[in-house]
């Protein structure tokens, strides 16, 4: 097998600070947007984001996986658009 060679791609770019989770979660809001349709672009400010974590089932798990990808989004944007609807600001 003499002979061959193999070549690799260039050495990635070194990372010039290691990303602290922790702060990532902590400052993300920044990067995130409000997204309400009677708010003008001009007016949206960044909302501080929240995480949430509950347990289902896994058969309503596959419902809602379901419902989001025959809709094409995300199950959080899914799941966000439902709890906005129920809990959102009233108007």
């Amino acid at each position: 097998m003499a002979g061959k060679k193999v070549s690799f791609g260039r050495k990635p770019g070194t990372v010039e600070k290691p990303v602290d989770i922790e702060e990532w979660v902590t400052n993300r809001e920044a990067l995130v947007e409000t997204e309400h349709p009677l708010v003008s672009e001009a007016e949206a400010k960044p909302e501080k984001i929240k995480r949430l974590t509950l347990d289902i089932p896994e058969s309503l798990h596959k419902a809602i996986k379901l419902k989001a990808t025959t809709e094409g989004v995300t199950m959080v944007d899914l799941l966000r658009e439902l709890l906005e609807e129920h809990y959102g600001p009233q108007n």
